[in-house]
């Protein structure tokens, strides 16, 4: 994945930094000793390293490559640099010759303080494939389309609605589509044909909910 080199910083982050406060458990300490190599500071997109305005919500992205010592790693570390870095975040997760993408699509509710609304990940790729355009004419566009990109096709632009509204959208279907699933399986158990007459009603509500 390549940007233009004015956006390029290449800064090593200790992970001490991070693993050594003590508010983490012992778990998600030992997570950033045997699940991760190195913490890079990759890449800086603002207005001072590229031709695009700053945003109203969005002043930079940074870029945090994370190398792993194995594919299996626990997530909550990513969730912890998110907090220790109150910016808008890019992860880039290696191991050997592979890699994926991470964002935690957050928005702020105080100064400097962060709420994550949903997270999106690439599947493993190749690092030849791993690719992400720089879109938009200021750095919250430039952030939403980033965030469009890694969540492939999970979430899909709506011209009348803010990104916030369609992440909200996407997860109010996903908990009906769950509701319909559990009632399913409940219908499946009841031995009752009133019972599962009404669960059948229940279920062909929530789809209609759903159905476009």
């Amino acid at each position: 994945m390549l940007f233009p080199e004015s956006t390029y910083i290449g800064k090593r982050i200790p992970k001490e930094g991070f693993y050594s406060k003590a508010d983490l458990n012992a778990t998600q300490k030992r997570a950033f000793v045997e699940d991760i190599e190195s913490i890079i500071w990759r890449n800086l997109i603002s207005e001072n390293t590229l031709n695009v305005s700053k945003g109203e919500k969005v002043a930079q992205i940074d870029f945090i490559e994370i190398k792993l010592k194995r594919k299996e790693y626990n997530k909550s570390i990513l969730e912890i640099i998110e907090k220790a870095i109150p910016r808008h975040l890019v992860f880039i997760l290696t191991f050997n010759s592979s890699c994926k993408l991470c964002i935690n699509y957050k928005e702020e509710y105080q100064k400097g303080n962060y709420k994550i609304l949903e997270s999106f990940t690439t599947d493993w790729l190749n690092e030849s494939e791993a690719e992400l355009i720089i879109q938009g004419h200021n750095l919250d566009r430039v952030y939403e389309n980033f965030v469009y990109q890694i969540a492939k096709g999970r979430i899909e632009k709506n011209d009348g609605l803010e990104l916030s509204e369609v992440i909200q959208q996407s997860q109010e279907v996903e908990k009906i589509k769950k509701r319909i699933a559990d009632l399913e399986e409940k219908k499946r158990k009841e031995k009752q044909f009133n019972m599962q007459l009404r669960i059948a009603n229940e279920i062909k509500r929530l789809r209609s909910k759903i159905e476009i």
